[in-house]
């Protein structure tokens, strides 16, 4: 057992009472069917559908960048309610899942693509299942159930935080002949495993903030991370995507992929494999859109360093060498103190750091040249009607605006961003002065150093 979790074996008196809560429920779901037992977990994701805004508002964000142009916003909210339902569903139903039989599981779970898995059994190859979070995935833990031919199959798993749910999930996982590697204690195993002829499945769809790389998914920028072009690197072992899909209740579909296409040339090239990866995933996530986790934000920025890629561009690549076509959008309301040359200037270093902005200013003053769009804003009228403008600008955009700066110093911005729906906002006024004199003269100063600070220019 590694560190992480010989660190975290004492288990308190908290972790005791949520086990006893887990295993009684668990111990109620199993006196059902399994069909009822998918209705609750709907039935429970459709109440959290209404309880949990904030995740609500994450799940029709990332639908709209996926979906922009081909759903309505009336489709958009709807396929908002199946996600929360199908995932309620696939949440409860992996519970009772991890107790079926091999015989119930073989009943309830079809798998389409199974050669794909055998052409890699019969080259004596190992093999790297790229999963994602979308179905029921404890059933993917039951593989060798599925497809008794294959060898080895393992998973890197990331430790719970309740010990006596770890030791319990660890104990049925291996029961069923699975090997769980912790991805904490290096990638020796995992390695070994796959070199001598073992399954190995990653789940790699989530965001892997500054230890990723910045590559295109769904043509918008997210940090994605590099780990399964490096097992692909170092034993040569090839990338099968693996998505996993809710048929009907009580019911799902394995579907294998054939393997990625990766030349000699591109084998060295981890930012190149990291890519197809991404778009792998965009496969699996577009065969079933409802199954997937959108709760994620895939295209999570930082919370101090706001406008900074996140992640690691390779050393033989320029930022502006990224590649895609959905821009991070970027909202800033100007007062009417910046004259238009320090505008420009700060325009300029932003579009310095990041290849992929697409500036909107909000303000009454004249626009400088370096920003892609002006909304104007006349100082004496209602806010509501420039916060009317706002949200009808980024309604009509392929993707929600990313953040939002206000650069004014009395918080003008913010209530006027704030009214108009605007999410992320950093603010100039939460800048502390610089050298400890807040006047008019420091301004410069300060917004030099608020901007400087949000989005460090690249190393």
């Amino acid at each position: 057992m590694g560190n992480n979790e010989s660190n975290h074996d004492q288990a308190s008196l908290s972790d005791h009472l949520v086990y006893v809560l887990y295993r009684g429920f668990e111990c109620f779901l199993r006196l059902l069917p399994m069909e009822f037992v998918c209705i609750i977990g709907a039935t429970m994701g459709q109440v959290t559908y209404f309880l949990m805004p904030r995740r609500r508002q994450i799940v029709l964000r990332n639908l709209r960048i996926v979906h922009h142009g081909r759903l309505s916003p009336r489709e958009l909210n709807a396929l908002a309610r199946k996600t929360f339902r199908t995932s309620g569903l696939n949440l409860v139903a992996s519970i009772t899942a991890s107790t079926l039989t091999n015989k119930e599981i073989i009943e309830r779970v079809e798998v389409v693509g199974r050669e794909h898995l055998l052409n890699a059994l019969a080259n004596n190859q190992g093999c790297i299942l790229l999963l994602g979070h979308m179905g029921n995935w404890e059933v993917l833990t039951q593989l060798k159930t599925l497809v008794p031919e294959i060898k080895s199959p393992a998973s890197l798993y990331r430790p719970l935080n309740n010990p006596l749910l770890n030791r319990l999930v660890k104990r049925r996982r291996q029961s069923r002949g699975a090997a769980l590697f912790n991805r904490f204690d290096g990638f020796t195993k995992p390695i070994t495993l796959l070199k001598s002829g073992g399954f190995l499945g990653v789940i790699a769809d989530q965001s892997a903030g500054k230890h990723g790389m910045p590559v295109p998914l769904y043509g918008k920028l997210a940090s994605m991370t590099n780990l399964p072009a490096l097992l692909h690197r170092k034993t040569k072992a090839p990338i099968l995507p693996v998505s996993m899909c809710t048929v009907s209740p009580g019911r799902w579909k394995v579907v294998v992929h054939p393997a990625l296409e990766v030349s000699a040339d591109e084998l060295k090239d981890t930012y190149k494999v990291t890519a197809r990866c991404a778009k792998a995933y965009e496969q699996l996530m577009n065969e079933s859109p409802a199954d997937v986790l959108w709760m994620h934000n895939y295209w999570r920025g930082a919370n101090r360093t706001a406008l900074k890629i996140r992640g690691s561009v390779p050393r033989n690549m320029k930022p502006a060498d990224l590649s895609f076509t959905v821009p991070f959008y970027l909202l800033i309301y100007i007062p009417m103190r910046p004259a238009n040359e320090s505008l420009g200037e700060v325009l300029r270093y932003l579009r310095s750091c990041r290849p992929d902005f697409h500036i909107t200013l909000v303000g009454s003053i004249p626009p400088p040249a370096e920003a892609d769009t002006t909304l104007p804003v006349v100082p004496d009228e209602p806010p509501h009607l420039a916060a009317n403008a706002i949200r009808n600008y980024e309604a009509s955009l392929p993707a929600p605006f990313d953040c939002a700066l206000d650069l004014s110093l009395d918080g003008t911005g913010t209530t006027l961003l704030t009214m108009a729906g605007i999410d992320k906002i950093f603010a100039l006024k939460n800048e502390p002065p610089v050298g400890g004199h807040d006047d008019p003269a420091n301004y410069q100063a300060r917004l030099e150093s608020f901007i400087t600070r949000i989005s460090p220019a690249p190393e």
